[in-house]
């Protein structure tokens, strides 16, 4: 019997280093780190557009917003170890309730700045591998899934892609269930000029959607870009992005990047409209012809 008791405490506590280190390696990695809240919060109660977006240059009717969304945000990762693997699905939840907190935005300029309140839930899934030198180390990531808990007015996102024409290249994602790995995230040389076209749509409303590009290359560096996409119809909407225009990159590089596609009247109603949105958030990786893809 004691052998017993024994043996299952010792499973017991192999399993429990397993699940600390995955977290930990998460908690700090290029690949997922802050990502997702990057590319969400602005921090800033001060709606704004960014340098290019000029009253001739807008592809969308006037309007400026920001998020702020209260920190820290807890995140719970519910981790299941199976011999050398691992699946893992972070779950989170953005809030930002006003007079400090929400979306702040202005669609005429003579009119107040507008609040209002965000309930954003977040997941995001994992494939992990152990290797040869016992090391834990990502097989494979799903966007993070980002969208407005209990809304009257869902916003669904149904495809991305990413094309670079001059050589040939393109990037597709159309599910939420769908694991990268990290060779098959969205990779661009810093010379590449990028054509992003999203499919969206909202329930009993119309949508815009915003592209964000992040110039970090580890968790918690950088700064992030919003750029309001030029709508195709409907339901598409399309923009052209220089990858060399973000910043001076040292490469390779990690990024973070998201479609973030919020509802008309989150934009364009007045101080008694809600806020509704759906985002996709994934890394990319900016990197040299020859040059290796960044370990975690």
């Amino acid at each position: 019997m004691s052998l017993i008791l024994i043996t299952i405490v010792v499973m017991s506590c192999a399993r429990e280093s397993d699940e600390d280190a995955i977290q930990s390696l998460l908690e700090t990695s290029w690949y997922v780190g802050e990502g997702a809240v990057k590319t969400a919060d602005d921090s800033s109660n001060v709606p704004q557009g960014p340098a290019d977006f000029g009253l001739l240059a807008d592809p969308i009717p006037w309007v400026r917003w920001v998020r702020w969304i209260e920190r820290p945000v807890p995140r719970e990762f519910n981790i299941y170890v199976y011999g050398d693997s691992a699946d893992v699905t972070i779950t989170a939840h953005f809030h930002g309730d006003p007079p400090g907190y929400g979306l702040f935005v202005v669609n005429d300029p003579f009119n107040p700045v507008f609040q209002r309140a965000i309930s954003d839930s977040v997941t995001r899934k994992l494939k992990l591998y152990k290797d040869g030198e016992g090391k834990w180390r990502i097989a494979g990531i799903t966007v993070a899934d980002i969208y407005t808990i209990g809304t009257d007015f869902p916003v669904t996102i149904t495809e991305i892609k990413a094309r670079v024409e001059s050589r040939n290249y393109e990037f597709v994602v159309n599910s939420t269930e769908t694991y990268f790995t990290k060779a098959e995230l969205p990779t661009f040389y810093p010379s590449d000029t990028v054509v992003v076209t999203v499919t969206c749509s909202a329930q009993d409303d119309s949508t815009w959607a915003f592209l964000h590009h992040g110039t970090g290359h580890r968790p918690g560096i950088g700064k992030h870009i919003r750029q309001p996409f030029f709508r195709d119809d409907i339901t598409t909407f399309s923009r052209t992005w220089i990858i060399a225009e973000d910043s001076v990159i040292n490469t390779p590089a990690v990024r973070h990047s998201a479609v973030d596609v919020l509802g008309w009247q989150s934009l364009f109603g007045d101080s008694t409209a809600t806020y509704y949105a759906h985002a996709w958030c994934l890394p990319y990786i900016v990197l040299e012809p020859g040059q290796k893809i960044p370990e975690e």
